[in-house]
This record gives structure tokens, sequence and C-alpha cells, in this order.
């Protein structure tokens, strides 16, 4: 649980430590950064989207690390669906990958682009993967986790976020409410 709150602190902090516009790239469920599947062989729906509103994004290259995982025998994607604006893909998400978009992405309305969408299944209940990460790194070819932006295709630096499947449940302590109030005197 603490793992989980301070992934989220460290997920908020960073952006705004490095600037309003340095482009964030995660693996959404269900629109958050934690999902808790209905079971094994469950089918599912995770997005990668970037959030930014800076770039006209024309690619990007990054990867997939599952850190508990590592020959993803508990989690798996089982198919692709690409951005309406793909051009071109190179790789696997799970060994480094490459996409291009034309026209490129501008995050305009929403502040955020969704770039794939992955078709998902766990193959083992939630008891045995409890706060399972996902990972988004650098590309392990190149060593980078970057994007590029039109008009001249120059790069820009991107954060990774990590996701989290099967989010352990919040423990909350019964506190009485004189307790509370002497916390603050």
């Amino acid at each position: 649980m603490k793992r989980v709150l301070l992934t989220a602190a460290v997920a908020l902090l960073i952006p705004s430590l490095l600037g309003a516009w340095t482009p964030t790239l995660g693996v959404y469920l269900d629109g958050r950064l934690t999902y808790t599947p209905a079971g094994p062989y469950t089918m599912f729906k995770a997005h990668l989207a970037i959030v930014q509103s800076e770039y006209y994004v024309t690619g990007v290259e990054y990867s997939l690390v599952t850190p508990n995982d590592p020959t993803h025998l508990q989690f798996g994607i089982i198919g692709y669906e690409y951005s309406p604006n793909y051009a071109l893909h190179l790789g696997d998400p799970w060994i480094g990958h490459a996409i291009t978009f034309w026209p490129p992405l501008t995050g305009y309305p929403e502040g955020y682009d969704v770039m794939v969408t992955y078709l998902c299944m766990t193959f083992v209940p939630c008891a045995e993967m409890w706060d399972y990460p996902i990972v988004v790194s650098p590309d392990p070819t190149t060593g980078q986790l970057r994007g590029t932006y039109a008009p001249d295709n120059n790069f820009f630096s991107i954060v990774g976020l990590s996701s989290y499947l099967c989010i352990d449940a919040i423990a909350v302590e019964e506190e009485s409410w004189g307790a509370i109030k002497s916390m603050y005197r």
C-alpha cells in the first residue's frame, strides 16, 4: 500500500518538478493507473497515452517492463489497436517499441492522445499478483524514452509512468473523534 501511495505521489510530483510541459507516457487502465481485473482469463483494455500540450508528436519509442514477472506468465498483451493517426510501428512493447504518427498527435482538446489500445489478460488470480507493476521504460535498443515532434522530427524527453494491476485494498484504522482532535493540539 505504501508503494502505491508513493508511486502516485511521485507520478504527480515528477512532472511538476520538471516543468509544466514535460510529457508523460503511461498505460491507463479504465482511465486510471490502477485496475483490478474481474478474474483470470478475462479480457480488458489498457491504453498507452501521452499526456502533453506542447508538441505535435510524430513518434515515440518506449518499452513496457513488468519487474515482478519478466517472462509474462501472469499478464499478457493479446492484441493491439492503434490510433487512427498511426503510420508505422517497429518492435514489440516488451522488447522495445517505436510508433510513428501522421498527421501528428496534438493533445487537443483533451490534453492527451491514446497511441495504442492493448487487449490484455491476466493468467492467474489477483491473489497471486498483488500490486503488479507495468512500467513504461526506455527502449532497450537505444536506452531512450523519447518522442519526436513536427515539423523536423526533433527529439523530446518523456517521463514514463507506472501502472498497477490487482491493487491491494487500502487499510483503514478506526479511531475515535477525540483521538483525531488530539492530533491537532
